[in-house]
Parts: structure tokens; sequence; C-alpha cells
């Protein structure tokens, strides 16, 4: 059966517990939102990425806006999946952004050459 306590009533170390329960709920909710963006990005989608990027801003701000001092394994162990997954996911991003030059780069080529083309042909004479 779930009691409801008053505020008022509560004592600094069950302030101090639900603060540090409400930060792993927020810590779980950022492992699951980034491992979400990394499988997207992994999948090269880029729109979905950048719209769930910006949920996870605010997440991470809300995450981090209390000091609580929760040296926790758990809380350590979350922070270093989420370090390793943003440096996956960044890396992930400075390759599609190589890809991307790359094809302009190539397309910039195929339309010189075309115009090249295109300015020899005008100038073979019927």
């Amino acid at each position: 059966m779930l009691q409801l306590v008053p505020t008022a009533q509560m004592d600094e170390a069950t302030r101090r517990q639900m603060r540090v329960s409400r930060k792993r709920f927020r810590l779980a909710r950022l492992l699951h939102s980034t491992e979400e963006i990394l499988s997207l990005a992994q999948q090269g989608d880029w729109d979905a990425v950048e719209k769930l990027e910006k949920l996870r801003q605010l997440e991470l701000a809300a995450c981090f806006s209390e000091a609580d001092n929760d040296d926790s394994k758990e809380v350590i162990e979350a922070l270093a999946a989420l370090v390793h997954m943003n440096r996956e996911i960044t890396r992930l991003v400075g390759q599609a952004k190589q890809d991307l030059v790359k094809r302009q780069h190539a397309d910039e080529r195929r339309q010189q050459i075309a115009r090249s083309y295109q300015s020899t042909d005008r100038h073979i004479p019927d």
C-alpha cells in the first residue's frame, strides 16, 4: 500500500534520498535516450538524431541541476556509459560530415565535367 507523507514532516535524510532517487531516474532516462540517439546515428537518421538531441539536452540540464553528491557505483557507471556513448555519437557525426563533404566534392567534379563536355560539344563543327 502506498502512503503519502507530507513534505513538512520529512527529515533531511528522506529528502536527500528522494533527490538521489530522482537523479537516478533521470540518469536512467538519459541513458535510454542516449542509446536511442546512438542507434539512430548508426543508422544515419540524422533528422531523428537532431530532434532527440534537443530533448536530451533538456534531460541533461534537469539531471545535473541539483547538487546531490551521489557518488554511488551506479551513478559513476551511468556517467561512464554516457561519456562512452557520447564519444561514439560524436565520432559518427564526424564521419557523416566527412562523407557528406566527399559526396559534395564528387558532385562538383561531375558538374564540372558535364560543363566541360557541353562547352567542347558547342565548339565541334558539324
